[in-house]
């Protein structure tokens, strides 16, 4: 799962299907005088030649493929004579695409015969097909360009199967619309847009702000658009996230973390360990929760607080952001 460096801070991630045919499996206890699964005899002995041979098909002259008895000279018997279904019109194994195992002449299988996901459907690998992330471009009409491959940065065209935007959690990238990857803060997945400069990122307080790193931590060379939301609002954000202001000297921006909870006053070293809305700040001689407020209009805290600005103004909208002490 893609991760993003924030401002710094590394806060920043079918089913298989087969024709099991009781005939199919070759059991390892031939010999044990029990007829089971997958036998079609058992003499209680591994020896050929006495009409059961060493495993366990009947020995006939002429074996009949398809009456669903495992005879010798067959490898599988499904009761019929069809092709495809894993057990060949000649009682020999087939390859079944999809099953999770790699068989016969396949190169892969992935439990599914989707193409596009690196195995195709017909269980050969794929290459990704290069594509360019900003512009969107070189995929077909109602896919996206995406990161195929997440250890080298390579890209590739996906599903759409969901187009979720900045404001929109996500489980998989193809749950993102065209423009957009699905990148993990902490625990909480949401969509974020893919950018090459600022004006890649459209909305109030959005910067082309972070680079997307692997799980290990190494940048794939590719950047993301903070979200653009509301500190005092609390509004623009993914369900789970809340909306803070990040101090850069090119402008000051927003972006959305997922956040611990703790209450206004609890002891705190970093912001994201706040309910949303609130910002850790010193005071005293600790660092605490506090609410997020506007220096000039001192009704955005209570009664008993004021907003105090910080040591380095935090500008947002061309509103000085304070806490309330």
């Amino acid at each position: 799962m893609l991760r993003a460096l924030l401002a710094c801070i590394a806060t920043l991630a079918a089913c298989g299907f087969g024709d099991n045919h009781l005939n199919r499996v070759v059991p390892a206890t031939c010999g044990d005088h029990v007829v089971a699964a997958g036998e079609g005899c058992d003499d209680g002995n591994t020896a050929d030649g006495d009409g059961c041979s060493a495993t366990c098909a009947v020995e006939t002259e002429n074996p009949a493929c398809g009456n669903g008895v495992l005879e010798s000279g067959e490898a599988c018997d499904d009761h019929n004579t069809d092709n495809g279904d894993g057990c060949s019109a000649a009682c020999a194994l087939e390859a079944v695409c999809g099953n999770g195992t790699k068989e016969g002449n396949e190169e892969c299988d992935d439990h599914n015969t989707a193409s596009g996901d690196g195995c195709s459907s017909t269980c050969m690998t794929e290459t990704p097909a290069a594509c360019a992330l900003v512009p969107q471009a070189g995929c077909m009409a109602g896919d996206a360009c995406d990161i195929a491959d997440d250890t080298t940065g390579d890209t590739g065209c996906r599903d759409v199967t969901k187009t979720g935007t900045s404001d929109s959690r996500c489980a998989a990238s193809t749950e993102c619309d065209a423009g957009f990857t699905c990148v993990t803060d902490d625990t909480v997945s949401y969509c974020m847009r893919f950018c090459a400069g600022e004006g890649d990122c459209p909305g109030t307080n959005s910067r082309c702000a972070f680079t997307l790193t692997n799980d290990q931590g190494t940048s794939l060379n590719v950047k993301v658009c903070s979200n653009s939301c509301s500190v005092l609002s609390q509004t623009g954000c993914p369900t789970g996230t809340g909306c803070i202001g990040l101090e850069n000297s090119n402008g000051d921006f927003t972006d959305c973390r997922k956040m611990d909870g703790k209450l206004d006053g609890d002891t705190c070293v970093s912001s994201t360990e706040c309910l949303p809305g609130s910002v850790c700040v010193s005071d005293g001689s600790a660092k605490t929760c506090r609410e997020y407020c506007d220096v000039d209009n001192d009704l955005t805290c209570l009664s008993s607080e004021i907003c105090t600005g910080f040591s380095t103004p935090l500008v947002i909208s061309g509103i000085t952001l304070g806490a309330c002490l």
